[in-house]
């Protein structure tokens, strides 16, 4: 009976431990999400939108109605400045997109995007992301991509708008 004990203590131990590790259901997810991630920073709103002033959000998928606070939702977040990326955290992430251009609640000071990657086929190497692209309080637009893992790269296969105003 003690061994029965041991035994289930160790092996509640060692699966705590796998649960902090991504995929496991703890901490951020790693791994092919992020990758994702770093490729549609990079190759998608860096190469479209480096021109201006702009804060990314890493979203994760919602699971429900309980759970759609965008405090909740938030992975990681960024802000391209000057051509340069930096990580910032959600508090800088909010007071950045509550600045306004001389007041001007129409004018914003960095428009918004979020990530959310809403499939991923490992097998396939194949994602579908959305990026939510707010300009102004009356000014955005939303994409979604299909990604395909190509000798090692994520590539973009095709765009399709689903939303705009």
């Amino acid at each position: 009976m003690k061994r029965t004990g041991s035994f289930l203590i160790v092996l509640a131990l060692l699966l705590q431990l796998f649960s902090a590790f991504a995929g496991c259901g703890g901490g951020e997810p790693k791994g092919m999400e992020e990758e994702i991630v770093d490729y549609v920073i990079d190759n998608i709103l860096i190469a479209e939108q480096r021109d201006s002033d702009f804060l990314i959000e890493w979203m994760r998928l919602s699971t429900g109605l309980s759970d759609a606070s965008p405090d909740e939702l938030g992975l990681s977040f960024w802000k391209w400045q000057g051509a340069a990326l930096t990580e910032i955290t959600l508090e800088e992430f909010k007071e950045l997109a509550a600045q306004r251009i001389n007041d001007d609640p129409r004018a914003w000071t960095y428009s918004q995007h979020s990530i959310t990657v809403l499939e991923v086929d490992g097998e396939a190497g194949e994602a579908v992301v959305e990026v939510g692209t707010l300009r102004g309080p009356l000014s955005g637009s939303g994409v979604r991509y299909l990604l395909r893992k190509e000798e090692g790269e994520w590539k973009k296969v095709s765009e399709a708008t689903i939303w705009g105003s």
